[in-house]
């Protein structure tokens, strides 16, 4: 159950590998719940066209970072594909509160690793956060992870971004452990189940 190893080639001799790593915490994951009748005012003002569904124009209306500026399309989008149970395309109000509560959580991760309390995640800062989700990865990796979703290029990551990233990481981290049987942090993986695997993430 380890998560990926810092880099991919032929597999080590066993008593050159690194010692197993151990699986990063659970970040918050989509829950079915009931729907909460305070969010009922949110979601009418932001249902603009009254159907009782929020398209993606509508849901970005309601999804803001602590600055006030806008959720990045993509993360819309994620949200999107993670809760549209029905896949109508759109959220209903139950699917909605789910979206709410799962942002809510995230917020008091993203607000324990904000350390300077600035609204922002830093390099530094993010970096302590994969520490804290026990991912071992290189300075390097993290750097280069830290700039593909420093899409504002501000260097530093607003809410939305950390969340992206994050999830992004989960879901490549899910991917490999498909792939690693013995769970060994290690992968024999052919150039055509890798350009599958890769074409399904950019969905």
């Amino acid at each position: 159950m380890s998560p990926p190893p810092m880099a991919s080639g032929p597999r080590p001799a066993a008593q050159n590998r690194p010692p197993p790593q151990s699986r990063p915490p659970p970040s918050p994951a989509p829950q079915e719940g009931g729907s909460d009748p305070t969010l009922l005012p949110l979601f009418r003002a932001v249902d603009k066209d009254g159907t009782g569904q929020l398209s993606e124009r509508e849901l970005s209306a309601a999804l803001v970072n602590g600055d006030w500026t806008a959720f990045d399309l993509h993360t819309v989008r994620m949200m999107i594909r993670m809760f549209d149970s029905d896949r109508s395309g759109t959220i209903g109000f139950a699917e909605f509160c789910g979206l709410w509560s799962f942002l809510a959580s995230w917020r008091t991760l993203f607000d324990r690793f904000d350390a300077d309390r600035s609204g922002n995640i830093s390099l530094e800062e993010f970096n302590n956060a994969l520490v804290a989700f026990r991912y071992r990865l290189s300075p390097g990796f993290v750097d280069l992870l830290f700039q593909t979703y420093d899409k504002r290029n501000e260097g530093v990551m607003s809410f939305d971004l950390f969340v992206q990233a994050c999830i992004s990481l989960k879901r490549m981290t899910d991917v490999f452990k498909k792939y690693d049987d013995d769970r060994d942090g290690y992968i024999t993986l052919s150039f055509e189940d890798f350009l599958t695997e890769i074409l399904k993430q950019l969905k």
